[in-house]
C-alpha cells in the first residue's frame, strides 16, 4: 500500500500538462494509480532482483504509440545470460548486456513484493514499485493518453 501512495504522491509533484501527449501509468491493486507524462521513444528501465539467483536485472524499454518495445537488457552475472539462453551478451563494467529488438508489449504486469526491489526509471524519476506492497502483488504498466482512465494501448 505504501508503494502506491509513494506512486501517488509522485504524480502529485509532477502534475499533468492540459493536452498532455501519453503518460506512463502505474496501477497496482485495481486503485485508481498514477500517470507520469512520456514522450514516444523515451527509455523506461525496470530494475529488479532476480527471483532464482538474488542477482541485479535491469530490463530497458523505449516507449512507442503501441506500448513498450524491448532493446535492452542487463544482468549483474553472466550465469543469468546463460540461464535465459541469450547469444552475443558482452561484459561492460560489472554488467552483461544483451541489447535486443524485442517485441512490443501494450502493458507490463509484475509481480512486486520488498525482496523484489522492484523499481522504474523514467527519466529523473525513480518510482519503487515493491516497498509495501504484499508479496505477490499485481502491479501494471502501461502506456496511454494523458487523462485515460483506461487499459492503456
Amino acid at each position: 500500500m505504501r508503494a502506491l501512495l509513494l506512486v501517488l504522491v509522485l504524480a502529485a509533484l509532477a502534475p499533468l500538462e492540459a493536452g498532455a501527449g501519453i503518460c506512463l501509468r502505474v496501477e497496482a491493486g485495481g486503485g485508481p494509480g498514477a500517470a507520469f507524462p512520456v514522450a514516444e521513444g523515451e527509455e523506461v528501465r525496470l530494475a529488479f532482483r532476480h527471483s532464482l539467483y538474488g542477482s541485479p536485472v535491469e530490463e530497458t524499454f523505449r516507449v512507442t504509440a503501441e506500448g513498450f518495445r524491448l532493446v535492452r537488457l542487463r544482468y549483474g552475472e553472466e550465469r543469468l545470460v546463460e540461464f535465459y539462453g541469450h547469444e552475443g551478451a558482452r561484459r561492460e563494467g560489472d554488467w552483461w548486456v544483451v541489447e535486443t529488438g524485442g517485441p512490443t508489449r501494450g502493458s507490463l504486469v509484475l509481480r512486486a513484493s520488498p525482496e523484489s526491489h522492484v523499481r522504474v526509471t523514467l527519466g529523473p524519476r525513480r518510482i519503487a514499485l515493491g516497498e509495501g506492497v504484499e508479496p505477490g502483488r499485481r502491479v501494471r504498466l502501461a502506456v496511454a493518453a494523458c487523462g485515460e482512465a483506461g487499459h492503456g494501448r
